[in-house]
């Protein structure tokens, strides 16, 4: 886990709801969920909505990209590429 100061040495399962019950321990409470939010991983801090953050974990920062054939541009999500 790379959120935060770095010093957490949990290693997560690209399962969003096992990364949901996992950022209860840094202090992202339940509930709340239309609420907007930063994601603390190492380097990134965008805004999402608060519902997102766990989704947004496991596809961008620990799943592998895909990549458009055409252009070469990289995606973090197969959906977002297809719309592309």
């Amino acid at each position: 886990c790379r959120w935060g100061d770095g010093s957490c040495s949990s290693l997560l399962t690209f399962d969003k709801s096992e990364v949901a019950k996992h950022l209860q321990v840094h202090g992202v409470k339940s509930g709340g969920d239309k609420e907007k939010m930063l994601c603390n991983w190492d380097g990134c801090r965008k805004e999402m909505k608060k519902e997102s953050i766990s989704r947004h974990i496991v596809a961008v920062h620990l799943s592998s990209k895909t990549k458009c054939a055409s252009c070469g541009k990289q995606f973090a999500r197969l959906d977002s590429k297809l719309r592309h």
